[in-house]
Order: C-alpha cells, then sequence, then structure tokens
C-alpha cells in the first residue's frame, strides 16, 4: 500500500514570504500612443544600416 505524496503534511521552517510590491506599468493615453511621447529624446550614436549580403562565390574570391 502506498502513500500519497501529500499525505504526510509538512513541516513548518520558519520561513516567513516577504510581500513584494506589484509590478504595474502604466497605461498611456491612446492620443498619446497614436501621437508618440514628445519629451522622448532619441539617444542613439548611429544610424541602423543592415549589412549587404554577399554571395559565398564573391566573398571567396575577393
Amino acid at each position: 500500500m502506498c502513500i500519497p505524496h501529500g499525505a504526510g503534511g509538512s513541516k513548518s521552517n520558519g520561513f516567513i514570504k516577504e510581500e513584494k510590491p506589484k509590478k504595474h506599468i502604466t497605461k498611456v493615453s491612446k492620443e498619446e500612443f497614436l501621437k508618440g511621447d514628445p519629451d522622448f529624446v532619441d539617444e542613439r550614436t548611429s544610424v541602423y544600416e543592415p549589412k549587404s549580403k554577399k554571395s559565398f562565390f564573391s566573398v571567396l574570391l575577393d
């Protein structure tokens, strides 16, 4: 006869789980979502340029 895993009960080890604050993201208005943030500052340092795709033979012959 087998004993189920939960049948034995659990011992208390004295650990008390502390409550953490909920992570909540504020919802933006629909107008700001469509038009963008007026206080946004673009901090990018370079313009994105995708790498040109070369064929295997062109790379091999260079």
